[in-house]
C-alpha cells in the first residue's frame, strides 16, 4: 500500500499536532494564571489589628497611634485619603529639615510613599521595638465645619530602628486636615510637619527612610 505523501515529507500526524495544541493550550492557561491576574496586595508587616471604623476624627488618632504599635502597615495606610468618592488625594507638606534631608524627594509625594517609607522602617526596628507617637492634644474637641476638620498638635514620636547613624526620635507639630467620606468615615488628607524647637522632625525620619 502507498504511504500517505505527508508522513513521506515528514509532516506529524494528526494524532500528534492534537496533543501538541493541547499542551500549547495547558501552557497558555498556566501562563495566563500570572499574566492576566492582578497581583494581590503587599501583607501588612504586622499581624494585629485594632482598626476601627473612623465615624470621628478622635478615631482617626487612635488608629493612626494603634497601627504604628502594631507595626500594621495596612491599618496606617487605611488613616489616610486614597482619592476615591468625594475624597481629595492625600498630600504630605514636610517640615524644613526633612525637605533639606532629601530635596525634590516630597514634591510629588503620594500615599504610596506615605506606607512605603514606614515599610521599610519596620522592617528595620530592632527584636520587640515598638514605635511610639504621643499627641498633645490627645484628642479632637474642635467642631467639623461640614466635612472638614482642622487638628494641630505637638508630637513627640520613637522608632527604635537599627539604622546606624539615624534618628529615632521626631519632635514637632502636625497639622491635619481630615475629610469626611461618603461612607461617613474621617480620613487625612493633607498633613503639614511644622519645626517646633530645634530638633528633628518627624520629616526627616520619613526623608531617611524613603530614599
Amino acid at each position: 500500500m502507498a504511504r500517505n505523501p505527508w508522513y513521506q515529507s515528514g509532516c506529524m500526524s494528526g494524532r500528534d499536532l492534537t496533543l501538541m495544541l493541547l499542551m500549547l493550550l495547558g501552557l497558555l492557561g498556566l501562563l495566563g494564571c500570572d499574566v492576566f491576574n492582578p497581583r494581590d496586595p503587599e501583607p501588612p508587616i504586622g499581624s494585629d489589628s485594632d482598626f476601627e471604623p473612623a465615624t470621628s476624627p478622635t478615631i482617626v488618632l487612635r488608629n493612626l497611634q494603634n497601627s504604628l504599635r502594631t507595626s500594621n502597615t495596612l491599618d496606617y495606610r487605611r488613616c489616610f485619603s486614597d482619592g476615591s468618592g468625594n475624597l481629595p488625594p492625600y498630600s504630605f507638606i514636610p517640615a524644613a529639615d526633612g525637605a533639606a534631608v532629601a530635596p525634590g524627594r516630597f514634591s510629588d509625594w503620594s500615599l504610596a510613599d506615605e506606607e512605603g517609607y514606614l515599610r521599610t522602617l519596620l522592617s528595620e526596628l530592632i527584636e520587640g521595638g515598638v514605635p511610639t507617637v504621643i499627641l498633645n492634644p490627645p484628642e479632637v474637641t474642635e467642631a467639623p465645619i461640614g466635612d472638614s476638620i482642622r487638628f494641630e498638635a505637638e508630637y513627640s514620636v520613637n522608632f527604635p530602628h537599627t539604622r546606624a547613624g539615624v534618628e529615632q526620635e521626631g519632635f514637632g507639630r502636625l497639622v491635619f486636615t481630615m475629610k469626611l467620606s461618603e461612607r461617613n468615615e474621617w480620613f487625612i488628607s493633607t498633613w503639614r510637619d511644622l519645626p517646633l524647637d530645634g530638633r528633628p522632625t518627624w520629616s526627616v525620619i520619613k526623608a531617611r527612610f524613603s530614599q
